[in-house]
C-alpha cells in the first residue's frame, strides 16, 4: 500500500522520483484488480475527497510547496490527479471486458453436441386412466393377465358347472 511521503526538497528531480515512486504504485495496484468491489475498494483509496491520496498530495505537497516552488508541484500534481483518474478509467474498463469475456465464455454454445429430442405426442387418456387404475391395483399386490378377446362357451359356462342350455327352434309353418 502506497502512501504519501512529505517532501522536504522541492527541486526537480525530487519531485521526478516521488511520481515516479507513486506512479509505479499506482500501476501495481491497478493491476492487481479483479473484481468490481476492488476496483471500487482502489477507486476511492486514490480519488476520495477526504482522505484519498490525491488529496493527501494536494495536503503534503501543494500546499506545504514553498511559494517559488508551487508552480511546478501544482503542474505535477494536476499530470497526477490526470494519470489517476485514467488509470482508475483503465480499469474499470478492463474488469467490464474481463467480466464480458468469462460471460460470453460462460454462455458459449458447443454445435457438436447432440440436440434435444421432444416426444412426439402424449398418451391417450383413456390410456393413461388405466395404467394408473392398473398400477393401484399392482400396488396392492394384483397382477394382470391378458386373455383372449372372445371366450368359448366351455370356458364361459361348462367348465364352471353351469348347465348346457339347449336351445329351441320354433319352427312355424308357412301357408
Amino acid at each position: 500500500m502506497y502512501t504519501v511521503p512529505k517532501l522536504e526538497d522541492w527541486s526537480a528531480s525530487s519531485l521526478d522520483g516521488a511520481v515516479a515512486e507513486l506512479n509505479s504504485a499506482l500501476q501495481s495496484e491497478s493491476s492487481a484488480i479483479r473484481s468490481e468491489a476492488e476496483w471500487k475498494e482502489f477507486r476511492d483509496r486514490w480519488m476520495a475527497r477526504k482522505n484519498g491520496i490525491l488529496t493527501q498530495i494536494n495536503d503534503l505537497w501543494l500546499k506545504a510547496a514553498p511559494n517559488d516552488a508551487k508552480r511546478e508541484v501544482g503542474r505535477r500534481v494536476n499530470e497526477l490527479k490526470k494519470l489517476v483518474e485514467e488509470r482508475v478509467a483503465a480499469a474499470e474498463t478492463q474488469l467490464k471486458q474481463s467480466a464480458a469475456a468469462s460471460q460470453f465464455e460462460s454462455e458459449r454454445i458447443d454445435v457438436t453436441l447432440p440436440g434435444i429430442r421432444r416426444p412426439i405426442g402424449v398418451e391417450h387418456p383413456l390410456i393413461k386412466t388405466m395404467n394408473e387404475i392398473v398400477g393401484v391395483f399392482k400396488a396392492m399386490g394384483y397382477s394382470v393377465a391378458d386373455g383372449p378377446e372372445v371366450e368359448t362357451d366351455y370356458y364361459n359356462f361348462e367348465s364352471l358347472n353351469f348347465p348346457r342350455q339347449i336351445t329351441r327352434r320354433a319352427t312355424r309353418k308357412i301357408p
